[in-house]
């Protein structure tokens, strides 16, 4: 117990950062534990001045930017205290973004430090499985906060709030990985060597990976399609909204609730229809046929009049939007059997364009038994003539 306290005590001396005033481990985590308190002392001042402001009837707009403001005074106060509870100058930060990277690839001097301070044992792995997960809770904490209550008060977009968390999510899974390793002592000098050496094989082996990572960056920046999206990949009859973009594959919740996940590499190469890329707006078709003796004008009043008493459907045309207009019949074509007709109407929302068409067919199927109009089936007149051969040997 008392080797395992010291090399507890070993740990949180060793340094970190290696600047002109080297950062040990133990610093790092005192900081880390004083901003974690000033987030939970900045959600518990957010309940508290919400309440007075729901008495003082301010706002809604009004109070969201006062409690960010809050959020980010709490925040910057308690990083302060913290760099300086935890021995930390402020000018490290100067020191840390002009560090030269090129020294994390350098040998250690050999005749300065000793071997055995850098012996990979179970318990230094532990503890950088320790560091990594704690970045990685820290990040879901730090991504949560910054969702409820900076992201949302700003009525960011969606889509840009799921690229600047992801990328901070990122951010604090590498540098929990560089604190890892600097923390059991693996020279990066030999990790630039494995890695150069596995770059071939690794290029070859893993060209799928490797592209759906590029176009899962094409997807981020570019935006062809964003979180909430309703999309229909044709080639592989995919159907659905989508719920998160990731580096390698995106996830697409069908309309049974079904999570899909397709490769990122699929939705750059093969066809894919955006629903709702510019709006939620969709035109939906409904093709009908009847029969040659119908009337035609009376074909037309009855499928107008079915869309106009559906209250899904969009009645009056958009000034802002020309395309979108009020429902209207089109007579298409005199077909082999029957007179065919499209009906052609707006929805405002194209995830729910299949419950619609389902309620026209049925409106439009009990309207025509009402006006007895009469929606015939393919007819085909089959002669038969008998072979002369056969009708000599009779």
């Amino acid at each position: 117990m008392e080797e395992l306290i010291q090399q507890l005590r070993d740990l949180l001396e060793t340094p970190v950062i290696t600047l002109d005033d080297p950062i040990k481990m133990g610093q790092l985590a005192l900081l880390i534990a004083i901003l974690a308190a000033s987030f939970a002392l900045a959600g518990l001042l957010r309940w508290w001045f919400r309440r007075l402001f729901n008495r003082l009837n301010i706002t809604e707009n009004v109070e969201s930017r006062l409690l960010v403001l809050l959020f980010l005074i709490v925040m910057i106060v308690g990083t302060i205290l913290g760099l300086r509870f935890a021995g930390i100058g402020t000018g490290i930060l100067s020191k840390f973004f002009h560090y030269p990277l090129a020294e994390l690839f350098q040998l250690p001097d050999a005749e300065t430090e000793d071997a055995n301070e850098h012996n990979l044992t179970l318990v230094r792995l532990f503890y950088a499985f320790v560091i990594v997960f704690g970045m990685f809770v820290l990040s879901k904490y730090v991504q949560w906060v910054l969702r409820e209550q900076v992201l949302h008060a700003f009525q960011i977009a969606q889509h840009t709030q799921f690229i600047l968390l992801r990328f901070l999510h990122f951010t604090f899974i590498l540098l929990g990985i560089f604190i890892s390793l600097s923390a059991i002592g693996v020279s990066f000098t030999s990790l630039a060597l494995i890695f150069g050496g596995l770059s071939i094989g690794i290029g070859i082996g893993l060209q799928n990976i490797a592209s759906n990572l590029i176009s899962g960056f094409i997807l981020i920046f570019e935006r062809p399609i964003k979180i909430g999206d309703l999309v229909e990949i044709m080639d592989v009859n995919v159907f659905g909204r989508i719920s998160s973009i990731n580096l390698r594959s995106t996830v697409i919740v069908s309309l049974d609730e079904k999570e899909i996940i397709v490769p990122n590499s699929q939705l750059i190469t093969e066809s894919v229809h955006n629903l709702t890329h510019a709006s939620n707006l969709y035109r939906l078709q409904i093709d009908v046929g009847v029969s040659y003796g119908s009337d035609v004008d009376l074909v037309k009043k009855v499928l107008l009049d079915a869309a106009n008493e559906h209250l899904g459907v969009i009645k009056e045309p958009i000034p802002n939007i020309s395309n979108v207009t009020a429902p209207f019949v089109r007579f298409v074509s005199f077909g082999e059997s029957s007179l065919d007709f499209h009906l052609l109407v707006w929805i405002p929302d194209s995830f729910q364009r299949f419950d619609v068409a389902s309620d026209l067919h049925f409106m439009i199927w009990h309207k025509f038994k009402e006006y007895s109009i009469t929606i015939p089936f393919p007819q085909r007149d089959v002669h038969f003539y008998p072979k002369e051969s056969a009708q000599g040997e009779k």
